[in-house]
Parts: C-alpha cells; structure tokens; sequence
C-alpha cells in the first residue's frame, strides 16, 4: 500500500489539514480509530463498497465521512485508489454553514452539500495525472466554494486546537480560560461544531495520542504510555481501547494493521 500526503493551500489552512492519495495492490483488512475529524473521500476504483462495513450507511464515490464514535471496520480490494481530504474539526460546520452533528458516525453523498460540480472534480481526479496537479484541483475546488472568503477562527478553535496540542490532557479550568462560557454553552458548541460531546472529543484525542506513542515507541512498557495519553487505571484505557478499536490492544496490535497506522 502507498500513501502520498499533500498539504492544501495557505488560504485553506483553517479547515483543511491535508490531502491523502492511497494506492492498494493488496487486499488489506483493518480497525481504523476515529480520527477526530471529518473526511471527504473521493473512491477511484475498485473500492467503493470495501469502507466502513460496520456503519450502516452507503458508500457513494464522493461521500462525506463525519466524526466517528468506535472504530471503522476496512476490507481493502486489490487494485484500488482512493483520495481523501481530512477536514479540520470545525470544518463541515463552516464550509455548510450546517451542524456537525448531521455527519456523526454518518457517510454521506457529498452532491447533497457541495452539489454536482464535485462530480465534475471527481472526473478529473480519475484521469492519470500527477497528484501534485490533482491537489492543485483540490485547491481551486474549496477556495472557490468558499468565494474566496477567509474562513473565521476562533476562541473555540483556539481551544480545539490546544486540545489537540495537549493530547486531551487539559482540566476544565483550563478550558474555560481559554473559551470563557457556561458549560451548557461549551456543551452546545462541541455538538454544533464538532459533532461530538467534549467528553467523547477528549477520549478519541486520547486514544489517537495512544496509537501514534505506541507505534513510535514499541519497545516501551505498554502501561507507561497508558499513562503518558492520561488514564489512570487499565481497565478504564481497556474500556476506551475496545471502543476505538473493536478488539484489546494484544490482538490489535499482533494483526500489524498497517492501514491503520498510516493515520495514527
């Protein structure tokens, strides 16, 4: 499997992270942790009902992925090719000017939001190209579905992005320096905004802070980077662990799932 990761457009940097160009020659089978974050997935070839088939919802070829609670279950086919676009958090919010929480643990057709013109970029991206130019189309596509406007940032997305930066690790005083309202307000900003409660924000985060340790630091006592991604008990990582993956971290980790890995 081959992975080619392209930064978008400056202009883009407040909700768009980054485009992905994966090429599969090998049918792979993987438990994908939720991300934190929105995908919009453009299926090539091949693969168009290989994603997701533990979520009951259809696979159409560019579809809107929103926040997931538990893991995606993937049966990768030979000979396929994929491109995603991993969205910040708050993106559909601000790109649709929709809540968020329409999209979690949904996969949804994209030409309902962005309409047809999408299946126009999708045809483009099928020809054989260099994915250098093909992220150029991304680029053009987004900056004029936002008409060129700056899109807004925040004291929530400063408080997104210190959640992230602290690995989930941050107290509810630190938060509320940071975005200074009730926690009703709090509350209703995460559903609206990310499609998630905070809580269930703080422990994807957690976990993906988890993977991305223990991918890079193997030869470590597993109960020491437990504790480094802030839990305090085995059985309440355990719990989380289970949720985020489907299976317990022995067995997980003894499948080598490499698709997995190329997004922790």
């Amino acid at each position: 499997m081959q992975l080619l990761e392209l930064k978008p457009n400056i202009n883009l940097r407040n909700y768009i992270y980054s485009y992905y160009f994966i090429q599969n020659h090998a049918t792979t089978h993987d438990m994908i942790p939720p991300l934190g974050h929105p995908v919009i997935q453009f299926h090539l070839r091949n693969n168009i009902n290989a994603f997701f088939s533990n979520y009951d919802f259809p696979i159409d070829e560019v579809m809107i992925v929103g926040q997931l609670s538990k893991f995606a279950k993937i049966n990768n086919t030979e000979n396929s090719s994929m491109i995603g676009v991993n969205l910040k958090p708050t993106a559909l919010f601000k790109l649709l000017n929709v809540s968020a929480k329409l999209f979690t643990d949904k996969g949804l057709s994209a030409a309902h939001y962005f309409n047809d013109g999408i299946y126009s970029l999708l045809q483009k991206l099928k020809t054989n190209m260099p994915e250098t130019d093909k992220a150029v189309l991304l680029d053009e596509f987004f900056i004029n579905l936002t008409d060129h406007d700056f899109i807004s940032y925040d004291k929530f997305d400063i408080l997104i992005d210190t959640i992230i930066e602290k690995k989930a690790n941050i107290t509810i005083d630190e938060i509320r320096t940071i975005f200074p309202y009730s926690e009703r307000t709090l509350q209703r900003y995460f559903n609206v905004r990310i499609g998630l409660s905070l809580k269930g924000y703080l422990r994807i985060i957690r976990n993906l802070h988890f993977f991305k340790n223990f991918n890079q630091n193997s030869e470590r006592k597993i109960i020491e980077l437990i504790s480094e991604a802030g839990y305090y008990d085995y059985s309440h990582f355990i719990k989380d662990f289970k949720l985020m993956t489907g299976t317990t971290p022995k067995r997980y980790f003894e499948n080598n799932e490499q698709f997995a890995k190329m997004f922790i």
